[in-house]
């Protein structure tokens, strides 16, 4: 959206009257200045509207390529599209930025000054530039040209793609809008995306953007030529066609003479935002201005609308967003003490899911996500009620709902229910012994006890506000209990557990007499924090560890103890704990904080020993030093840390974690910091005062839709048609990659865009680690490095902390090429060639040791003749032996060839033998393939290796068949005039009926109607 200075200048008689629109573009910001130092902000109605999210900002000091926003947009798979001027298209996930346009090294488009986008149902993007119309297909996040059914289809679509671009939209039915500077087009698709049919109105206007807006009854309104047009399209759209033009209904009216920046049907009324105000259009024309009524429209040049997620109108100005109720407008703009706009040029307006977006000329983007925490914090102001100052160290909370809340030098601070106001009792107006209150416990009596840090320990009859008494200790006791840490009443004894910061002591009630209860109860130092359990057990918190006293075990003024010095989770590591905070669960587990290693958990195994299980920033935690722990009405835990407030849900083990942008006065929260109050509330003292959580509601809370939305190599972002992906990441099924890939990183989101610390992602790469490992809150990426060969599938799954959500889980195949020398085919060659060496090796081998028998052999025969005195006549000798030697061997071939010429004239051929036996056994019924391996003299292997090679069939099947062959000449001769049946038993079948199966599965015809053919 466009900001322009409109000079109208009326010239002409009686008869004619011109109008004139003049655009100066430059002088914008200019003009917006003027406009709020005329008419500035208005002093009231400030919007309480915007305290009820979470604020965030998007803009160029986190990412985002220009603060001036057009347009925001989210697709069907739940992405965020930002159309900038001068920064190009956007893609955001709630993480990361995907960048579109000029100079980006991500995707490049043609131009970085874009309009608006639109998804058709064919999931490409549709995206108006000031320079032409361009279109992505998600698939695979590259431009693409839409075809056109035939010839002056394609040719006229390709005309209108080149035109200078205002708007793009879509419409219910499918069709697409297009709005160029000089015409307004509609579109209409075929089953395979292309274009098969194009209908065209020209107009004429000097104004800088069109309204495009579907509103169901009317159709497509536009607002091209300065007037509101209802543009209907053809009963059947085939071809290029005009586009027509239907008249308003009657009982729509809109201000002529006017720029009309944006239409919304908004409770039964057309809504247009124009440069002179806001109107409601049915039923009569309502027009809302700005006036010197701090509660009218804060600005006059409307820009864009939407709908709250709370269903009130939201209109967004040059002067911020004004939020209507009624009659009446709120406002939110940079001015606003808390959620501040990050500028008050308001170009677009999205509310989805509960989440609105704000889309600025100058200020980015500015999002409100729905806040979790319906709560009240109470701080120290200038106003007599207010809490008192510095931080809140202790609280109780009285059945009937009054609070009591103890600070740091601020005294004793009390809130009676259904109050607002404090009433404060310090050492100036009570017995109070000591403004720093750190401690409270309340008797059966219902006596509060109140422990302060430098005066020792006081009582007060809750019923009697403000009547507090010092308690009065021996000599003895009185330096070591005036710093107190912890205080704990003992049922059980009637006692009060008085934990300090030079010991543990108990003070018995009834005889009003300060005991040291165990041997060492004084070299325990820094005492906080304390828990009575349902077993009887006393858990107080100091510097080393925690102190567990059986309260059941009294002797006297003696306790049984146990001190647990180490870390609980790891006893032999030497390391000392230190204890700051307790809470029992209705379930009976029992919960521990430590000012350093984060939080226990303690249960008992079958057995009945206990086991201690930590959890930590590693897990989600908010910070390893935790000062209070309570236990909410839906048994999830709250824990108040050092650096933020965790919700802990037991059964999943998932934490959610708030800071001050979900409201809280402060995320730094101190010893003694978390209570459940008996109403349900759960109160948390901070640094900065109290805060009072009266309900979490996660019902407005969108699941978003969990996608991959990243793909980094050796550094690089892989892009569609790289040979790592065949379609964008987010919809792509497989990832291939190779050995050779140094590292991979894989980014993932659950698209709900809420504070990242409230859900959890796990990650498992099935086929190499088939663990699941859980990042830390706000990681949403994985990274490995050196990916050995071969396929996987890498699997994430988001769950979210509030536990509501059903959990997500989304995978991808990993296929990882090995190198060269680690593929089949080259192991397999190098085998054959081993293979081959391996022979070539042996043979040389076997000659070369031939050759040298030879020579061993032939060296003394050299020898003797070379030494011989009648050389010729040992050599005829070794001739004449040689000569003997080759009739030896001559004679046992003859042998052995007159044995096999004997054999073979004995033998007969095998198929002449095979017919002899089956020609004496056809008619035997018992004779099978047994008996036949039998008469043969050959095995069963064998005969069927024989039978198949000669005749080409089994066994079992050349016996059925010889015996078919002679039934069917039977049937042919029939000299004895046999029957089917005396056949059948005639040929070895003793089964009639399995026969005549037999016989026409072979001869294709039954043996009685073969016999009747014959």
């Amino acid at each position: 959206m466009h900001l322009f200075f409109f000079c109208c200048i009326f010239v002409g008689n009686n008869h004619t009257q011109h109008f004139y629109i003049i655009s100066m573009s430059y002088i914008k910001h200019w003009l917006a200045a003027c406009l709020l130092c005329v008419f500035g902000f208005p002093s009231g109605a400030w919007a309480a509207f915007a305290e009820q999210f979470n604020v965030s900002q998007l803009n160029l000091s986190n990412g985002l390529p220009s603060n001036y926003v057009d347009d925001i947009y989210e697709d069907n798979l739940g992405f965020i599209w930002v159309s900038t001027h001068g920064g190009g298209l956007v893609r955001y996930d709630g993480y990361t930025y995907l960048y579109l346009g000029i100079g980006h090294s991500d995707l490049h488009l043609r131009s970085n000054y874009c309009r608006n986008v639109a998804e058709d149902r064919f999931r490409r993007l549709w995206v108006a530039f000031d320079e032409y119309t361009d279109v992505i297909d998600l698939h695979t996040m590259q431009s693409v040209k839409p075809k056109g059914s035939t010839a002056p289809v394609e040719h006229k679509l390709q005309l209108l793609m080149a035109e200078r671009g205002i708007r793009v939209q879509a419409d219910p039915t499918g069709n697409m809008w297009v709005v160029t500077r000089d015409h307004v087009y509609a579109l209409a698709f075929n089953e395979a995306g292309e274009v098969t049919a194009i209908s065209q109105l020209t107009y004429s206007s000097y104004l800088p953007d069109v309204a495009l807006t579907y509103v169901k009854g009317l159709g497509m309104l536009s607002t091209h030529g300065g007037e509101v047009h209802r543009l209907v399209l053809p009963a059947t759209m085939r071809g290029l066609e005009r586009l027509k033009e239907q008249p308003l209904p009657r009982s729509m009216d809109y201000p002529r003479g006017t720029f009309i920046t944006a239409i919304l049907p908004y409770q039964g009324k057309i809504w247009l935002a124009t440069n002179q105000g806001l109107y409601a259009s049915g039923g009569g024309l309502k027009a809302y201005h700005h006036t010197a009524d701090p509660n009218s429209l804060v600005h006059d040049f409307v820009t864009s609308l939407a709908v709250a997620p709370d269903g009130r109108l939201l209109v967004g100005t040059l002067a911020g967003v004004d939020v209507m109720t009624g009659e009446t407008f709120e406002h939110w703009n940079s001015n606003s003490t808390v959620n501040a706009l990050g500028s008050n040029f308001v170009n677009c307006l999205l509310s989805a899911h509960g989440i609105v977006w704000v889309g600025t000329e100058s200020g980015g983007i500015t999002k409100l996500s729905s806040r979790q925490l319906h709560l009240q914090n109470y701080v120290h102001s200038a106003l007599p009620g207010s809490i008192s100052a510095n931080a809140v160290n202790a609280m109780w909370a009285e059945p009937n709902g009054t609070l009591w809340v103890g600070t740091v030098e601020g005294g004793l601070n009390r809130l009676a229910e259904g109050e607002e106001s404090f009433t404060h009792y310090t050492t100036a107006n009570s017995g109070l012994p000591h403004n720093s209150v750190s401690a409270f416990a309340a008797d059966a009596v219902g006596r509060l006890w109140i422990g302060t840090w430098g005066g020792g320990v006081s009582s007060m009859p809750m019923g009697q506000p403000g009547a507090v008494t010092p308690l009065s200790v021996p000599a003895e006791y009185a330096a070591a209990l005036n710093f107190i840490g912890a205080l704990a009443y003992d049922k059980y004894n009637d006692m009060l557990w008085i934990g300090t910061n030079d010991g543990i002591y108990c003070y018995d009630l009834k005889s009003h007499s300060l005991y040291d209860p165990f041997a060492g109860n004084r070299n325990l130092h820094g005492c906080v924090g304390s828990l009575v359990d349902r077993q009887g057990m006393l858990w107080m918190g100091c510097l080393d560890g925690v102190v567990r006293i059986n309260l059941k075990s009294r002797r006297g003024a003696r306790f049984d103890h146990r001190q647990l010095r180490y870390k609980l989770d790891a006893p032999g590591s030497g390391i000392i704990d230190k204890i700051t905070c307790f809470c029992q669960t209705r379930s009976g587990e029992i919960w521990l904080g430590s000012n350093g290693y984060g939080l226990y958990r303690r249960t008992l195994d079958t057995q009945g020993r206990e086991i201690f299980k930590v959890y930590t920033i590693g897990n989600g935690l908010a910070s390893n030093s935790v000062r209070g722990i309570a236990e909410a009405p839906d048994g999830t835990l709250w824990i108040a840390t050092e650096q933020g407030l965790s919700q802990l849900n037991p059964r999943t083990g998932i934490f959610a974690n708030y800071g001050v942008e979900d409201g809280l006065a402060s995320s730094q929260f101190y010893f003694n910091g978390a209570l459940a109050a008996p109403n349900g509330q759960m109160l948390f003292g901070s640094a900065a005062g109290l805060t009072v959580v009266r309900t979490v509601d996660t019902r407005k809370l969108y699941a978003g839709h969990l996608r991959f939305t990243q793909l980094m190599v050796n550094g690089q972002l892989a892009l569609c048609g790289s040979r790592f992906l065949d379609d964008d990441i987010s919809q792509a099924r497989s990832i291939s990659m190779h050995e050779s890939d140094r590292s991979v990183v894989i980014e993932f989101s659950a698209l709900n865009y809420r504070n990242s610390r409230q859900g959890l992602y796990s990650y498992r790469m099935k086929g190499f680690d088939d663990k699941w490992i859980t990042l830390q809150p706000g990681e949403h990426a994985v990274r490995y490095s050196s990916l050995p060969s071969g396929s996987y599938e890498f699997q994430v799954k988001y769950e979210s902390a509030t536990g509501k959500d059903k959990v997500q889980q989304i995978s991808i195949d990993v296929d990882v090429k090995p190198y060269f020398w680690k593929s089949w085919w080259f192991v397999s060659l190098c085998l054959l060639l081993l293979a081959v060496g391996a022979a070539w090796l042996y043979r040389r081998r076997m000659e070369l040791t031939k050759r040298q028998e030879r020579e061993r052999i032939l060296r003394p025969i050299e020898k003797a003749l070379s030494e011989s005195e009648t050389p010729q006549l040992l050599q005829k000798h070794i001739e004449a032996i040689m000569g003997n030697h080759k009739k030896y061997a001559e004679s046992q071939e003859k042998i052995v060839e007159a044995d096999r010429e004997e054999q073979q004239k004995g033998m007969k051929p095998f198929m002449e033998h095979l017919m002899d036996v089956m020609e004496a056994h056809y008619a035997d019924a018992d004779f099978g393939v047994t008996e036949l391996s039998d008469a043969m003299g050959i095995s069963k292997p064998m005969l069927s290796k024989q039978v198949n090679a000669e005749i080409g069939v089994p066994t079992s099947q050349f016996i059925r068949n010889y015996r078919l062959d002679i039934a069917r000449k039977l049937i042919e001769d029939n000299v004895a005039n046999r029957n089917i049946t005396e056949i059948a038993y005639r040929v070895g079948f003793n089964d009639p009926k399995y026969f005549t199966r037999c016989f026409t599965k072979l001869y294709g015809v039954s043996p009685s109607a073969y016999k009747s053919d014959k």
